[in-house]
């Protein structure tokens, strides 16, 4: 990986209107496009360390492959060329920006390799305050943008985000919550009091969530860890360690807390599905108690999954076609929604998955709004998230249930069982 030639940091001043940018709140714009899964190219990551009481860093990795390089005629060199534009609010509803910028980054990918493009940049951020980020970046060859909203939370010296993480091999920041390899990882605190930190690690199988017009209480998650260790940190306020086990590693300064860092020790594969094992239990939103019974009782597990998907179309083409979309969203939804267990369990990844991804998303301090329908052919069908306190995640989002959503669910089922991709 090489190291970026930043360009240049420009004070972001008309941005607000070339951006096509109101000075509205954001909790009355649309952020659909934010799980648009199979339209998304760039696909930036971004985490947050809280570096002083004033300031705070955000660090970014992109990849690669979904870049556009060009090579003009007056220059020797393909070369990728993105513009980062970000605005820190108080809040949501608030239209006071704190903090905003942009910056131009180019990449030079003569070889046209696959690789990782990593930087940051400084906010003002100050303790013991909560904001929100929005960070949008653009192709400017390709001439297309994406954007990621963050919650900075410098109200805890406990949470996630006084914790940096880096690949020790590579020395690159780690942009992700999710590992899944056995690479030794360093991690830093910010605050230089602290010399010991705790490592909880949970085994812990976590089940579906039911349909959305069921009604039930999630069961009680049992924070007594299923193993734990102390570590000693050193000059730097680090301390380098390896997640070799499948599971949750919760790393905390002060162990009668709930926050913490924590790390989900993930498949290899993930956050895609690659092997046939991993495309049963998904199956569970669209098969029957019999068919799903009957498909992980199977002494092949893989033929009766394919079997299954050959039922539902006239021809193996389809079916390949009806596959590709289906675990499309299964992906996504494990990109976009994994919090403490991975996004398709989640209650945002059951909507995601069946009905894919809505029309219009509405975001507020509390939780999410999803609206299907354009108002013409037929009426809305709205979803509503409530953002829930999690110590290992701050993705976590509930659905609150209702039994008007019985018909809807059963119309998508039978969308996808007859063969056909569904979308509201």
């Amino acid at each position: 990986m090489r190291t970026l030639r930043l360009l240049g940091l420009i004070i972001l001043v008309t941005w607000l209107a070339s951006a096509c940018t109101t000075t509205q709140n954001m909790s009355k714009y649309n952020f659909a496009k934010l799980y648009k899964g199979s339209e998304l190219a760039i696909k930036p990551k971004f985490t947050v360390f809280h570096e002083t009481e004033s300031n705070s860093t955000v660090h970014f990795q992109i990849l690669s492959n979904g870049l556009l390089y060009n090579k003009p005629e007056n220059l020797e060199d393909y070369t990728a060329n993105l513009k980062f534009m970000y605005l820190l609010y108080e809040s949501f509803t608030s239209t006071t920006i704190v903090d905003s910028a942009s910056f131009t980054i180019s990449d030079v990918n003569n070889e046209k390799v696959n690789k990782s493009i990593t930087g940051m940049f400084e906010i003002k951020a100050q303790y013991p305050k909560r904001y929100i980020l929005r960070i949008i970046v653009k192709d400017l060859n390709r001439d297309i943008e994406e954007e990621q909203l963050i919650q900075i939370d410098k109200t805890s010296r406990q949470n996630r985000q006084n914790y940096f993480m880096e690949n020790v091999k590579t020395q690159q920041p780690m942009v992700s919550y999710q590992i899944n390899n056995n690479g030794a990882v360093k991690i830093t605190h910010n605050d230089k009091m602290i010399k010991r930190i705790i490592v909880k690690y949970y085994d812990r199988e976590f089940p579906l969530s039911p349909p959305p017009f069921v009604s039930y209480n999630a069961k009680r998650f049992e924070f007594e860890p299923d193993s734990f260790y102390y570590v000693t940190l050193d000059s730097n306020n680090s301390f380098e360690t390896n997640f070799t086990l499948e599971g949750l590693y919760h790393i905390q300064s002060d162990s009668s807390a709930t926050e913490g860092l924590t790390i989900m020790r993930v498949d290899k594969y993930f956050p895609t599905i690659k092997k046939h094992e991993d495309m049963l239990p998904s199956l569970r939103f669209i098969s029957t108690n019999k068919e799903y019974k009957s498909i992980s009782q199977a002494e092949d597990s893989q033929d009766a999954v394919d079997e299954f998907w050959l039922d539902r179309t006239s021809s193996p083409d389809k079916s390949r076609e009806l596959i590709r979309n289906y675990y499309s969203r299964i992906e996504d939804s494990n990109e976009f929604f994994t919090s403490h267990v991975p996004g398709w369990k989640s209650d945002r990844g059951l909507v995601y998955v069946v009905f894919g991804p809505p029309d219009n998303i509405y975001r507020s301090v509390s939780g999410e709004s999803w609206i299907y329908g354009n108002n013409k052919s037929q009426p809305n069908l709205t979803f509503n998230f409530t953002k829930t306190f999690n110590p290992f995640s701050d993705n976590d989002f509930r659905l609150k249930r209702s039994p008007e959503y019985k018909s809807f669910w059963y119309n998508a089922v039978d969308t996808w069982r007859q063969g056909r991709v569904y979308s509201y």
